[in-house]
């Protein structure tokens, strides 16, 4: 029953192959190749988020909560500011080269003069497949 693969013809003994196991190796083989594409493609279709973090301090006059942040950061109205995982809206006060003046509603446990707190700015929302894309482009010079 132990024949040598090359003597065996497919027509004549064709319950012979079908007998035949698959190798442990290939079946490992094809079940870590499952896994990573699964993963991967996960990993490229699930947005997170893609933050920047600053340092700042609370500035208090005229009984409104201003909100300094240390320069060379660009920011927009579309961006949302975030402190201790807790979403502010803001207004714009001024932009300068060394500083940028906010003017947030702060909670009352945040709003105490000369307070330095960690703030995070929310950038925008991406995927693991649009940043390679991007560095692929980039290198291309496209």
């Amino acid at each position: 029953m132990n024949e040598k693969m090359d003597n065996i013809d497919i027509y004549n003994n064709s319950a012979q192959i079908l007998n035949k196991k698959t190798p442990k190796k290939i079946v490992s083989w094809i079940t870590i190749l499952i896994i990573l594409s699964n993963f991967f493609i996960i990993f490229s279709f699930v947005p997170f988020n893609v933050y920047k973090p600053c340092m700042g301090y609370v500035s208090i006059s005229n009984n409104e909560s201003y909100l300094v942040l240390n320069g060379g950061l660009s920011l927009s109205k579309k961006y949302k500011v975030y402190i201790k995982n807790k979403r502010y809206d803001y207004e714009i006060i001024d932009i300068s080269a060394d500083k940028i003046v906010l003017k947030v509603n702060l909670d009352d446990d945040i709003k105490i003069d000369k307070n330095i707190v960690k703030v995070n700015i929310l950038k925008n929302r991406t995927t693991i497949f649009k940043i390679i894309i991007n560095k692929i482009k980039k290198g291309f010079g496209l």
